[in-house]
């Protein structure tokens, strides 16, 4: 477990050092506080990090997304509690230990895309994390079925979320508050996109560093 713990802890500290971006992000036409949310559930799940070790994986997602109903029950908090407990819910199948390693990624993920649009009532193209999610999910989808390695797999999934990320710029908002605001949206990027993209950059960085090193040449 010392890997996701590893990864878990990456992605926490990226988001907390992001909070003010993901706050003036927000702000265009939100509540100005998804930073501050964030930040909560990154904590959250850092101070969790010494009770994840020697968990399964399904235990561990399960138990990450618990703490951020309890500790973040915002909207943003909410819903990313949700694609932790469905993530979580998708590890502890029985396929899970059969599978490929992409395969298992892509599967969470499409699960906690799921779980995301039945909870939060969007769908792409409405500008919302989504619209950074769906593509990474697909971009998975499309690496399993190639049989890529978790690397290339990963880079492509996170490629696919910043430029979904990117492109919800020219989008207007169809769902929550950032609707009633939606002129004041055009023109920038959506604060759940931006982070979305962020966590799948953090993800690639813990892979890549924990990868073996390659042998020197002789």
């Amino acid at each position: 477990m010392s890997g996701l713990t590893g990864l878990f802890g990456l992605v926490a500290d990226d988001i907390i050092a992001a909070q003010a971006e993901l706050n003036s992000l927000d702000a265009v036409a939100g509540d100005g506080d998804l930073g501050l949310t964030m930040t909560t559930a990154a904590e959250a799940v850092k101070a969790l990090l010494p009770d994840l070790e020697g968990m399964e994986l399904a235990a561990a997602l399960k138990r990450c997304g618990a703490e951020l109903a309890r500790k973040a029950p915002s909207t943003s908090g909410t819903l990313f509690a949700t694609a932790l407990l469905r993530a979580g819910a998708a590890a502890g199948q029985d396929s899970a230990s059969r599978e490929a390693p992409v395969a298992t990624l892509a599967r969470l993920v499409a699960a906690a895309v799921e779980g995301i649009q039945q909870r939060g009532k969007a769908k792409p193209g409405d500008k919302t994390l989504l619209d950074a999610l769906v593509p990474a999910s697909d971009a998975l989808a499309r690496a399993s079925e190639a049989g890529l390695d978790l690397q290339t797999a990963l880079q492509q999934a996170t490629d696919a979320a910043r430029a979904g990320a990117d492109e919800t710029r020219g989008l207007r908002p169809r769902v929550g508050r950032a609707s009633w605001l939606a002129d004041r949206s055009e023109g920038h990027e959506d604060g759940g996109a931006h982070l979305v993209a962020l966590v799948f950059a953090s993800a690639l960085r813990s892979l890549i560093a924990d990868a073996p090193a390659s042998p020197s040449a002789a």
